[in-house]
């Protein structure tokens, strides 16, 4: 499962929908790899699951591929269902 451990967030970086790229791994310490929005809101929807870990105090969070009102993709942490601000918490690049 790929865990995703930094972020990058285009202004004002304050919502979910602004995350435009991340930086995952294979395993929580592994190789890090950069893809797009839409390359991990694709593999999501595809059926494979990605979860956030943050390396300061090793939280993770199900990852979801989401759509916005006017049709835009973004990926979210959720818990329960809900959206969290986990993906905001990681470390951006």
């Amino acid at each position: 499962m790929p865990f995703i451990r930094y972020v990058r967030v285009a202004e004002p970086g304050t919502d979910n929908e602004h995350v435009v790229e991340v930086r995952h791994s294979a395993i929580t310490t592994g190789p890090l790899r950069s893809e797009s929005i839409d390359a991990i809101h694709t593999a999501i929807r595809r059926g494979t699951p990605f979860r956030t870990f943050n390396e300061r105090n090793h939280n993770q969070r199900d990852v979801a591929a989401r759509i916005t009102p006017t049709g835009a993709r973004y990926i979210a942490a959720i818990d329960g269902g809900r959206e969290t601000d986990d993906l905001l918490r990681l470390p951006r690049y």
